[in-house]
């Protein structure tokens, strides 16, 4: 069978699904993999065809400040990820549509920001697939709710609103299709939703139906080649500091970690990202290692807490390792995240970006020293281990789109 898959530039998106493309290949399956060329390496190395399109994201510009208690500075909720990608989808479709057509695909893949992709399969009339990296969304669970408390720090801006909701009406009237609202595209359903973690952490689990596929965290090894030095890591308590491939852009808040874990009993792992020169960070104490790039899993192998952003590939690694976090969240869904862990036990979330180093170790060695933090983290880790991941997702899939074949 054959499959497209349309995805958006991001880490936290592209990866889950790098196993299941892996795993449908090696079934002899043929997926064709839609995303901008940034991902055209990693597609390409799980055997997927690679297809760029084109889209603007600029206005994403990763700030440099933590917030306080809600997204950092300079971040705007016009600027979301979902609300951008409804007028993209203007662009991107003309793009794609004819090629769509032609690639005559058994189903298309799609993750839930792929606004256009929706519509084309509606339009090509291919059966749909969602692959959602993160929380389902029903009646019970909104992950961008449309007025004060929406997690933004304010509600969004009227005039706002009513664009996106003209973008949304020109899309439908231009492709012929029936009309609907915008909490209708966030909580959109299809026929099959694969939804990449246990039911135990997705919020009201128990009211998503048998659409939804809980397949857990979709993990395998990662292609990258890395010379970090796990072996130092033997021996000695590890904390583990990450603010993911986004947000990280935190100098201050990185050199807060050095002199807050400097020259302690345990081994520090600092992943401070690409956007940051090791020499700003100064001189490094001797337990510290500091690395652009880390191997995460590998890490996380040996790590007693996680000091994260609480972005679900983190969280959900974290969980798949049984570690206990402290998230500092920086975006609206990273604060969905850091409440679910810490209500689950699993965790605390730190609402601000801690004032003094003094705050961040206390928070870090009451996560260590209470040991129900790692009990209740390794009860996830056990659910997660239950679930079926890529292959869950490989079998759901391929499942569907022969039932789909065979009734038409």
């Amino acid at each position: 069978m054959k499959y497209i898959l349309a995805n958006v530039p991001g880490f936290g998106h592209i990866n889950p699904t790098l196993p299941v493309v892996e795993e449908l290949v090696a079934r002899g399956e043929e997926v064709v993999y839609y995303v901008p060329d940034t991902f055209k390496e990693a597609v390409e190395s799980v055997g997927a065809t690679f297809h760029p399109y084109e889209l603007d994201l600029n206005n994403i510009i990763p700030p440099t400040g933590m917030g306080q208690g809600g997204p950092m500075p300079g971040f705007q909720i016009q600027n979301a990820l979902p609300f951008r990608m409804i007028k993209e989808s203007q662009r991107i479709l003309p793009q794609v549509l004819e090629q769509l057509r032609q690639e005559r695909p058994d189903a298309l893949l799609y993750d839930p920001m792929c606004f256009w992709a929706r519509i084309a399969a509606q339009v090509l009339h291919i059966p749909a697939i969602q692959l959602r990296p993160s929380y389902a969304i029903n009646e019970h669970v909104k992950l961008f709710p449309m007025g004060q408390g929406n997690g933004a720090g304010a509600p969004v801006p009227p005039p706002f609103m009513q664009q996106i909701r003209e973008d949304i009406a020109e899309l439908c009237k231009q492709y012929q299709l029936p009309p609907f609202d915008l909490q209708s595209i966030l909580g959109h359903a299809e026929s099959l939703n694969i939804v990449f973690m246990p039911r135990a952490f997705q919020p009201a689990g128990k009211t998503f139906d048998e659409r939804f596929v809980f397949v857990g965290p979709s993990l395998r090894p990662r292609h990258e080649k890395s010379d970090f030095p796990l072996e130092a890591l033997e021996g000695a308590p590890v904390l583990y500091i990450s603010l993911g491939t986004v947000f990280n852009n935190q100098l201050e808040f990185f050199k807060g970690c050095i002199d807050a874990f400097g020259d302690t009993e345990q081994k520090v792992v600092l992943s401070y990202g690409k956007r940051i020169q090791p020499a700003e960070l100064g001189p490094l104490p001797a337990n510290f290692i500091a690395a652009a790039y880390t191997p995460q899993l590998e890490v996380l192998a040996h790590t007693d807490v996680f000091v994260t952003h609480g972005g679900m590939n983190s969280t959900m690694e974290s969980l798949s390792y049984g570690v206990p976090m402290v998230v500092l969240p920086q975006m609206i869904e990273q604060q969905m995240t850091a409440r679910r862990v810490s209500e689950l036990g699993m965790g605390v979330m730190l609402e601000s970006s801690p004032d003094s180093a003094q705050a961040l170790r206390e928070a870090v060695e009451h996560v260590r020293q209470d040991a129900s933090f790692r009990a209740r983290a390794q009860e996830m880790q056990r659910a997660i281990q239950q679930t079926g991941g890529y292959c869950e997702a490989a079998d759901a899939i391929m499942d569907y789109t022969q039932k789909t074949l065979q009734k038409a």
